[in-house]
C-alpha cells in the first residue's frame, strides 16, 4: 500500500475539479476509547461526533481488489490479485483497465497474483509505479517499475525489474502467506512487505518450525527468521531513475554484512499484510497475522495472537520465534513429537537446516498493539471475535488545502486501521513525541463493512477504502460478492444525499428495454431530491424522472449514470453498466447443495449447470466445459482462504483439510464460474454461483443466531469455549443447513440445574421437530454427557434450531451448556473415505468401571490409515483403535472412533452407552 499524500512533492491539482463527485451514505464516527490497564490514555482528541459520507467509486465487477493509490489529478489506481491494473476516474467513474497480467487458474490457487502498488512520487510527470507480483513462469516474486502512458495503459515492455526472490510455490500450501504490500516514504524510499511463505495449516495452529527433510515450505526459520532472505520480511530501498535500486543507510545490516541481505529493514514478520508510513515521521505501520490455536498449549506455545507495529527504527519482530508482546513459543520437534524449551525472545538463535543466514538474531520487538480472539486484556477496546488486523495509514492534515471534504484537524497524527474478520474501523491516537498509544476509539461505527482490506488517504484529505467482500476472484469472470471501493468524505457542510438504482436487466440484445428505479435514492436529512439521468454516461442528462425507462438501440457497454441533487445543492452519483449486444450467463451449481455437509479431507462430487443465450448451455451440451471453472476455499470464521482451481462442468474436488487446530471456525466453500464468449464489439460476461457447505463435526459456538445464551471460556471444553446459560426456551441456529444423507446428531452437553431436553427444529425455534435428546440434571460440577438422536430430514436447505426445554424457570440457573455437534452421514461427500467400525465391550457399565472399546478401518484404495482417535463424549480423549474408558458420572454417551487416512480424509462411527450410577 501507498503512504498517504501529505509529502512535500505529492500536491494536490485542481483541488476542487474531480474530487467532490458522487456522494453517499451518512456515517457517524464516535468517541472516547476505554484506557487500558495500567495506563492512563485519557480520551481522544476528537471526542466530539463527527460525521462523514462514504462514497460509493466502484461496487460491481471487483476480483479480489487489492490495493489502491491516488494521483494528485484525483485518478484512483487500484489493483486486483487475478491481475488487472485499474484506473478510475472519479469525475465520470469510468474504468480503463491498465494492464492485466493475465494469470492462469493454476497460479490464482492460494495467495499468488498481483499483491502490490504503489505510485511513484511524481507519477503525475513520469507516469511511474511500482508492483509487487507473482511470476507466471517461474517460482518467484517480482518487485518492477511500470510506466503509465497518458492514454491511462501500461505498455508492458516498459518494466524495470528492481528485484526479484524465489518462492516455494507448490510446496504445500506454502503460498498461502505471500503478504504483499507496497508503500512509498516521505524521503522517496519504497518498503515492501513480504510473507513468511509458509504452510500455515500442519502445525496445530501454533508455530511453524518443521526441520524435518523435505519439509521446508513448512518452516519460517528459512524465511522469516533468515537474515538472507527476503520473505517475512519489510525491505526498504531506494528506486533510482534508471529502473535499480540503492540501498539507503540505517537498515537491519550493513551492506557487506556476511550471510545477511542488505534491503532488509524489518524481518520476523508472519503476514505482514497491509503497511503503510507516516509521512510526518517516516514511522513505518504494519498489520501482522498470527496463527490460528484458539488456546494456549505448554507444550506448543501461546494462543494465536495478531499485531499492530509501528517501527520508527529496523528490528527484528519475532516470528516464528516470538509472537505478541514477546511470549515464546515452545521448540517442538516435528519428527518425534517432543516439545523442548521455550524460544528465548531477548536471544533467538536459528539452528534450523534450512537457516542460510546468521544463526544469532537480533532481539525480538514488542508491537504497539497485539490481541487474539477473546477479548483482549491489554485492548478490550478491540472486541472479539476472529482476529485479521489490516494496517491503515495515518493523517496528516494540510492546512493550505482548500478542500472542504478533507478530514479535519482533530485527527492529525492517528492512525487508522481496521479489522477483516470483526468488520470494523478503528482509529488509534498516537502521542507525537513517544509514539506511545492513547486511546482505540471506535470511527465509522453506524456504516456496514463486508470485510475491511485497503485504507489510503488522497491528496484531497479524503480516506479511500477497498472493501474485500464475500468470496474471490479466480479469474474467468469469477468475483468477489458485495465488494466495494468508496471514499470516505467529511460532511462539514451537510449531509450528502444518497445514489442508488436498480435495473431489472443489465444485458441482453439491442434494442434492449431497461426499467431503471432510483427509489432507493434518499436526503438521510429528508430533503426533496430531484433526478438526473444519464443513460450512457455521456454528458447529456437523458431524463428527470425518478423511474425512467429506456431503449438501447445500439451494441456496446454503458455506463447508466444517476445524478440526485438535494434542495441544499449536494449530490450523489451512481452508475451501473448495460451490456447490450450480449447476454449474461447464469450459472448455478446441480451439486452439492448449498448447506450440504462434508467433512474437510472428504472428496465431493459436482456439477455445475450453465445457461447462456449466446452460448448455448450445459444441458444441451454446446457449453464448452473447459471454460466453466470451480474454486474451493477453506472458510475460516468470516473470511476464506483459496484453495484449489478446477475446470470442467462436473468431476470432483478435494476439501483440503488443511488443519487450522482444535476449535476453529472453519468450513468448506466452492465457487462456480463461467465466462462467456461475448460479442462481435462487445465485451464478454461472467455468471457465478457460490456455496458453503457444513461440517459435520461443530462447535456449538460457532451458531449464527441465537437467543439467551453467552459463550464462555471454558478450560475443558473441547474449543476452549462454549454456549453456556442455556436455559428454557434459548436456542441456538445454524444455516444454511441440508441434511440430505444425514440420519443422526450427537449432542456435547454440560449438565446444568435441571433436566433438560434439547430439541432439534427445523426453521424456526417453533419450527417442524426433527428429533431431541435428553440432558439428566447435573451432581456436580461440569460433567459432560454426549446423548444421540435420529433426524428425521426433509430435503432442502433451512435453519437448524437448538432449543432448550425444562420445567425449571430461568431464574433457577442455568440448566445446559452446548460445547459440540456431530452428524453422522456422508452428506453430499462420496464413499472416498475411510470405513470405520467400533463397538464396546459391554454396551451398559456402571460409573467408575472400566469398559473396553475397540475398532477398526479399512481406506480406501492407493491409501492406509495413519491414525485413531477416541472421543469419549465426556470430554475426553484418547489415541489408538482400542482404548479403556471409565466414564466418572452417570449417562448417555457416544463414544466417537474417528480414522484418518494418509490423505488426511477421516471418517467416523459411534457406540452409544448408557452408564448407570456406581454401586453404593
Amino acid at each position: 500500500m501507498s503512504a498517504p499524500h501529505s509529502r512535500a512533492r505529492r500536491r494536490l491539482l485542481g483541488a476542487t475539479t474531480g474530487l467532490v463527485v458522487a456522494l453517499g451514505a451518512l456515517v457517524p464516527a464516535t468517541t472516547a476509547a476505554t484506557a487500558h490497564p495500567g495506563s492512563d490514555h485519557g480520551g481522544s482528541d476528537h471526542a466530539e461526533t463527527t460525521e462523514f459520507d462514504k462514497v460509493p467509486l466502484v461496487t460491481e465487477g471487483l476480483a479480489d481488489p487489492f490495493e489502491l493509490d491516488v494521483a494528485d489529478d484525483g485518478r484512483v489506481v487500484y489493483i486486483q490479485r487475478t491481475g488487472q491494473v485499474v484506473v478510475l476516474d472519479q469525475e465520470t467513474l469510468r474504468q480503463t483497465t491498465a494492464l492485466d497480467l493475465d494469470y492462469s487458474l493454476d497460479l490464482l490457487q492460494q495467495s499468488d497474483g498481483l499483491l502490490g502498488l504503489t505510485l511513484d512520487d511524481d507519477f503525475t510527470e513520469n507516469g511511474w509505479l511500482y508492483l509487487l507480483w507473482s511470476d507466471p513462469d517461474v517460482a518467484k516474486m517480482n518487485l518492477s517499475r511500470f510506466t503509465m502512458g497518458p492514454d491511462d495503459t501500461i505498455d508492458p515492455t516498459s518494466e524495470k525489474r528492481l528485484l526479484d526472490f524465489t518462492i516455494w510455490r507448490g510446496e504445500g500450501r506454502a503460498n498461502s502467506h505471500m503478504a504483499g504490500s507496497l508503500a512509498m516514504g516521505p524521503d522517496g524510499d519504497l518498503y515492501v512487505a513480504t510473507g513468511d511463505n509458509s504452510d500455515p495449516f500442519d502445525q496445530a495452529g501454533y508455530t511453524p518450525i518443521d526441520e524435518r527433510e523435505g519439509r521446508r515450505g513448512w518452516d519460517a526459520q528459512g524465511t522469516s527468521a533468515n537474515t538472507n532472505d527476503l520473505r517475512g520480511k519489510v525491505l526498504r530501498i531506494t528506486p533510482e531513475d534508471d529502473g535499480t535500486y540503492s540501498v539507503p543507510d540505517g537498515n537491519l545490516f550493513a551492506p557487506g554484512t556476511e550471510d545477511t541481505r542488505p534491503e532488509i529493514y524489518g524481518m520476523g514478520f508472519r503476514n505482514p499484510f497491509r503497511i503503510t508510513v507516516d509521512p510526518g515521521t517516516g514511522a513505518v505501520l504494519i498489520g501482522d497475522y498470527g496463527p490460528d490455536a484458539r488456546v494456549a498449549d505448554p507444550l506448543r506455545g501461546p494462543e494465536g495472537q495478531v499485531e499492530f507495529i509501528r517501527m520508527t527504527e529496523p528490528g527484528n519482530h519475532g516470528w516464528p520465534y516470538c509472537h505478541a508482546d514477546n511470549q515464546p513459543y515452545i521448540d517442538y520437534d516435528f519428527a518425534t513429537g517432543a516439545s523442548g524449551e521455550a524460544f528465548d525472545c531477548a536471544n533467538p538463535v536459528n539452528d534450523s537446516p534450512n537457516n542460510t543466514g546468521l544463526r544469532e538474531l537480533p532481539p525480538s520487538q514488542e508491537p504497539l498493539v497485539w490481541y487474539g480472539y477473546g477479548e483482549s486484556a491489554e485492548f478490550p477496546e478491540l472486541g472479539t471475535g476472529g482476529a485479521a488486523p489490516m494496517g491503515g495509514p495515518v493523517y496528516r492534515f494540510d492546512p493550505d488545502l482548500d478542500v472542504k471534504t478533507k478530514f479535519p484537524e482533530t485527527f492529525d497524527g492517528h492512525w487508522f486501521v481496521s479489522e477483516y474478520a470483526r468488520n470494523y474501523y478503528k482509529v488509534l491516537s498516537l502521542d507525537e513525541t513517544t509514539g506511545e498509544l492513547a486511546s482505540i476509539d471506535p470511527f465509522l461505527e453506524g456504516e456496514t463493512f463486508v470485510a475491511p482490506f485497503e485504507a489510503e488517504f488522497g491528496p484531497d484529505g479524503s480516506l479511500y477504502i477497498i472493501d474485500f467482500g464475500l468470496g474471490r476472484g479466480a479469474g474467468r469472470g469469477s468475483t468477489n460478492t458485495d465488494a466495494g471501493i468508496y471514499r470516505i468524505d467529511y460532511a462539514a457542510d451537510g449531509r450528502r444525499p444518497i445514489s442508488q438504482f436498480s435495473a431489472d436487466v443489465d444485458s441482453g440484445h439491442e434494442p434492449l428495454t431497461v426499467a431503471f428505479d432510483g427509489g432507493a435514492s434518499e436526503s438521510p436529512d429528508g430533503l426533496d431530491i430531484t433526478y438526473e439521468w444519464d443513460f450512457e454516461n455521456d454528458g447529456v442528462v437523458d431524463s428527470t424522472e425518478a423511474n425512467p425507462t429506456h431503449t438501447y438501440t445500439e451494441r456496446g457497454q454503458f455506463g447508466a449514470r444517476l445524478t440526485v441533487t438535494d434542495s441544499e445543492g449536494f449530490t450523489g452519483v451512481s452508475v451501473q453498466k448495460i451490456t447490450v449486444g450480449n447476454t449474461r450467463p447464469d450459472v448455478a451449481f446441480g451439486a452439492p447443495f448449498h448447506g450440504g455437509f462434508a467433512e474437510l479431507g472428504d472428496t465431493v462430487d459436482y456439477s455445475v449447470d450453465v445457461d447462456d443465450v449466446e452460448d448455448g448451455s450445459t444441458e444441451a451440451g454446446t457449453i464448452d466445459c473447459e471454460q466453466v471453472t470451480v474454486n474451493t476455499q477453506l472458510g475460516h470464521d468470516t473470511h476464506a482462504h483459496p484453495l484449489d482451481n478446477y475446470t470442467g462442468c462436473s468431476g470432483s474436488v478435494f476439501l483440503d483439510p488443511a488443519d487450522h487446530g482444535v476449535g476453529q471456525n472453519v468450513y468448506p466453500v466452492l465457487g462456480a464460474g463461467y465466462q462467456d464468449l461475448g460479442a462481435d464489439g462487445v465485451p464478454a460476461l461472467a455468471g457465478q454461483d457460490v456455496i458453503h457447505l457444513q461440517v459435520r463435526d461443530k462447535e456449538a459456538e460457532f451458531y449464527a443466531d441465537s437467543s439467551g445464551v453467552t459463550v464462555a471460556d471454558g478450560a475443558d471444553a473441547r474449543g476452549g469455549r462454549l454456549v453456556t446459560d442455556v436455559d428454557h426456551g434459548d436456542w441456538i441456529a445454524f444455516g444454511p443447513v441440508d441434511l440430505r444423507g444425514i440420519d443422526g446428531l450427537t449432542v456435547g452437553a454440560v449438565r446444568g440445574a435441571a433436566d433438560t431436553t434439547v430439541e432439534v427444529r427445523a426453521g424456526s425455534p417453533t419450527g417442524r421437530k426433527l428429533g431431541q435428546v435428553e440432558v439428566p440434571k447435573a451432581t456436580g460440577a461440569g460433567q459432560v454427557v454426549s446423548p444421540s438422536l435420529d433426524l428425521k430430514a426433509r430435503q432442502g436447505a433451512t435453519t437448524l434450531y437448538l432449543v432448550a426445554k425444562s420445567k425449571r424457570e430461568p431464574a433457577d440457573g442455568a440448566n445446559v451448556g452446548l460445547d459440540w455437534l456431530v452428524f453422522h452421514g456422508r452428506g453430499v461427500a462420496d464413499a472416498t473415505a475411510p470405513v470405520v467400525t467400533a463397538e464396546a465391550g459391554r454396551g451398559a457399565v456402571r460409573a467408575g468401571s472400566p469398559v473396553d472399546l475397540s475398532g477398526s478401518a479399512v481406506a480406501p484404495e492407493g491409501r492406509e490409515i495413519v491414525s485413531y482417535q477416541w472421543d469419549l463424549g465426556d470430554g475426553t480423549t484418547a489415541d489408538g483403535a482400542s482404548v479403556a474408558h471409565a466414564y466418572e458420572q452417570p449417562g448417555r454417551y457416544t463414544a466417537r472412533l474417528i480414522a484418518t487416512d494418509s490423505e488426511g480424509t477421516r471418517d467416523w462411527t459411534t457406540v452409544e452407552l448408557r452408564v448407570s450410577p456406581a454401586k453404593p
